[in-house]
């Protein structure tokens, strides 16, 4: 009986010396392209192959990324434009507002040449112990419509949690979106004191 240990060491070494991946897919190829028109000094192409590039690893992702969440003083005005709030603390009835940045999103065609990004929110409210005391689904939607298909979105979430008694809370966001089959999830931890 042949042993495989020669063989496998034989596959590994030639992976280690190789300058290549043996096993090229479509997000190297872009990237090897991108690299290419830069070498080349063809700057306007390369920056549209890197769109190319960033448009192949948004549309294979499995799930919603989360690239920011904070609690935040007031909404925020545009994609990364917010004021992050000086800490966690909040008297009681006063609502919690929260920016978030969720990433690769599917788009949905509203027609006249339009895309659609949205999303349903499920709140969940637990102590910091992990116990559930409120789970909260289809609690709102966020949408927008652009000529362009945005990979920027800016998720400005309000929660009015009131009758919650003073004392340290999780607040869990889902965002599910209603282009894909696609989820993500954050959490946020906060205060209400008297």
């Amino acid at each position: 009986m042949t042993s495989a240990r020669p063989l496998l060491a034989a596959v590994f070494t030639l992976a280690a010396l190789s300058p290549l991946p043996l096993f090229a897919g479509e997000i190297t190829d872009k990237a090897a392209d991108v690299e290419s028109l830069l070498a080349a000094g063809d700057d306007a192409d390369a920056i549209a192959a890197a769109r190319d590039l960033f448009g192949a690893a948004w549309d294979a992702t499995t799930g919603l990324a989360i690239g920011e969440a904070i609690l935040i003083a007031e909404p925020a005005s545009g994609y990364g434009i917010y004021n992050p709030r000086p800490n966690d603390t909040f008297k009681i009835g006063e609502p919690v507002l929260i920016y978030a940045e969720p990433m690769g999103f599917g788009y949905g065609s509203p027609g006249d040449g339009l895309y659609s990004i949205g999303f349903f929110v499920d709140l969940k409210v637990m102590t910091e112990a992990g116990e559930v005391l409120g789970d909260l689904q289809n609690l709102t939607e966020l949408n927008l419509t652009s000529r362009y298909p945005n990979r920027e979105f800016q998720a400005n979430l309000t929660y009015n949690l009131d009758g919650v008694p003073p004392g340290r809370y999780v607040l869990q966001t889902t965002l599910r979106d209603k282009n894909s089959a696609k989820f993500g999830s954050f959490e946020n931890t906060v205060e209400f004191a008297e």
